[in-house]
């Protein structure tokens, strides 16, 4: 998340913001809508089934598996830009 430098209500979207990262209030919203989060502290109050489903806290052996996306060449990147205001406009 984040505040923009112009923002009309910066103090409240602050307010909001540390209200979120509240272990309690981000185990609830991933208890919710099954999503994992980066919150640490708020793993015990996740429920047990979502904790231990793989599907959304990969394990340790799964994560060695993974690897970042690389970032794709230039030429790659015009044309997915061109083809996406293409679609976009719809010419």
């Amino acid at each position: 998340m984040a505040i923009p430098s112009d923002a009309a209500h910066a103090d409240a979207a602050l307010k909001w913001i540390n209200y979120i990262l509240q272990p309690k209030v981000h185990a609830a919203i991933t208890n919710e809508v099954f999503y994992p989060n980066g919150n640490l502290a708020s793993k015990p109050y996740i429920k047990p089934e979502l904790a231990a489903n793989p599907q959304i806290f990969p394990r340790e052996t799964e994560l060695a598996t993974m690897y970042p996306e690389l970032p794709l060449p230039a030429d790659v990147l015009r044309l997915r830009n061109r083809l996406w205001q293409k679609f976009k406009t719809g010419y």
